[in-house]
């Protein structure tokens, strides 16, 4: 026969920044004692264990995988729209140094300003050497620094446009640098393409720096901070390595239901990769708090019961929980420290408890 739950407090998890807060008294219930005098306990199936206060360290493992810290990636696109003419031996995976030459471009637009430049220019010169042109020749200064500017906003190096006027001859186009020293992860640029700003000709980063990226799951969240310690150990990797949690998603992830969080890392002499698979251990300190087996408590979906030992009774006992590690439960509300509970068989003691409480014999002694 079932019991009357009646209306409880339900448990709930503290933060482990939050201390163990003493025993308090809990709404009583109509629960059934269970005599266990004359009987072992043994015999029954049963044990016993005293409520202890220790220090508790959860144990945290999952999963994650190296990619590359995107604070030092850089996307490298071109301003003007044209052909790719050159790739100066550029390929996945090779290592470029900031100023490097990636690809150089053929560009109508780049070749139609050099031509307009040109012009002005040799207009002011003509001017400035005749003997009545001289002011006019002046006022198409402005025009001509106009005219140069509108190169920097292609990423054309003012090297190539001042040697564009003193040769008086056009080079075409431009050729783009390495913004950063890294190497080569992806490669958009093939002689002969047409090209335009939103097509990606190469993605550089630095390597010697990334990041572990990994999930958290709902359960696990309150307990992980930003700057807390982790260690991870990558596939291929004889040893494992630590580091400190660097960021933590303000979102969770609706399909997984997990928050994602990552650490940074130095690239340990080149040998970890981006797409590597590695494991994250985390071990988060509790603090102190009173603990008892997890199998100590009966979980009836509703509330939480262990049954204290008293006098030859097993005493159904309403406790208020929270998370542990290691085989033991954190109890924040409902029994004392040294208190004795029954541990293994609760449900041959909880049925045994149903059934006194339904015949009217609960308070038997």
């Amino acid at each position: 026969m079932a019991h009357d739950h009646g209306s409880h407090a339900s448990a709930s998890s503290t933060s482990p920044a939050t201390g163990p807060r003493p025993p308090s008294p809990l709404p009583s219930a109509d629960y059934g004692h269970v005599r266990l005098e004359g009987v072992p306990l043994v015999e029954l199936g049963f044990s016993t264990s005293k409520v202890e206060r220790k220090p508790l360290v959860r144990r945290v493992r999952t999963t994650g995988w190296v990619t590359v810290d995107e604070t030092r990636t850089s996307h490298v696109h071109a301003k003007v729209r044209g052909f790719v003419v050159a790739t100066h031996d550029r390929f996945v995976g090779s290592t470029v140094k900031k100023g490097d030459p990636l690809v150089s471009l053929y560009s109508e637009g780049i070749l139609a300003a050099e031509l307009e430049l040109l012009s002005l220019v040799d207009q002011r010169r003509a001017l400035e050497s005749s003997a009545t042109g001289s002011g006019v020749a002046r006022s198409l200064d402005p025009v001509v620094e106009a005219a140069r500017r509108r190169f920097s906003l292609w990423d054309v190096p003012s090297g190539q446009v001042a040697r564009v006027e003193k040769t008086g001859k056009p080079t075409r186009g431009v050729t783009l640098s390495s913004p950063r020293e890294g190497v080569i992860l992806v490669r958009g640029a093939i002689d002969g393409t047409y090209v335009e700003p939103s097509t990606e000709l190469f993605v550089i980063s630095d390597i010697s720096r990334l990041w572990i990226v990994f999930d958290i799951f709902e359960h696990d969240m309150p307990f992980v901070r930003v700057g807390q310690n982790a260690t991870f150990q990558c596939e291929g990797m004889l040893h494992a390595h630590d580091a400190k949690i660097s960021y933590l998603s303000p979102t969770i992830d609706p399909a997984t239901r997990s928050l994602r969080a990552r650490v940074t890392v130095d690239n340990l002499g080149g040998t970890l990769r981006p797409g590597a698979f590695s494991t994250v251990d985390l071990g988060i300190d509790l603090g102190e708090s009173l603990v008892v087996p997890s199998d100590a408590v009966l979980h009836t979906g509703v509330r939480d019961l262990v049954f204290v030992v008293k006098d030859g009774m097993a005493v159904p006992t309403e406790v208020v929980v929270s998370p542990g590690d290691g085989g033991l439960v954190r109890i924040e509300q409902g029994v004392a420290e040294g208190d004795v509970v029954v541990t293994g068989a609760q449900f041959l003691v909880d049925s045994e408890s149903r059934l006194r409480a339904g015949s009217g014999a609960s308070h038997a002694h």
